[in-house]
C-alpha cells in the first residue's frame, strides 16, 4: 500500500456509532504508520473489525461510506 509522494490519513472506526473518525492530519505513509503504531501498540490491538474499534491507514482522498 506504500506509495511515494502520496498523503495518507489514519482513521478510527467507532463500531458503537458505526462511523469513521480522522485521528491524524494528512501525512506521508511513514508518518501515518508511526501514528498507527502508537494507536495500536505496534499492531497488538485495535487493528481488525472484530475489535469493534480499530485503526486503519487510508490514502487521504478516500471517501468513507460511514463518517
Amino acid at each position: 500500500m506504500k506509495k511515494n509522494n502520496k498523503l495518507y490519513i489514519v482513521r478510527l472506526y467507532d463500531g458503537f456509532d458505526n462511523i469513521w473518525i480522522d485521528v491524524s492530519e494528512e501525512l506521508s505513509y511513514e508518518k501515518a504508520k508511526k501514528v498507527w503504531d502508537e494507536k495500536t501498540k505496534n499492531g497488538a490491538e485495535k487493528t481488525k473489525y472484530n475489535d469493534i474499534d480499530y485503526y486503519r491507514i487510508f490514502p487521504n482522498n478516500t471517501t468513507m461510506h460511514f463518517s
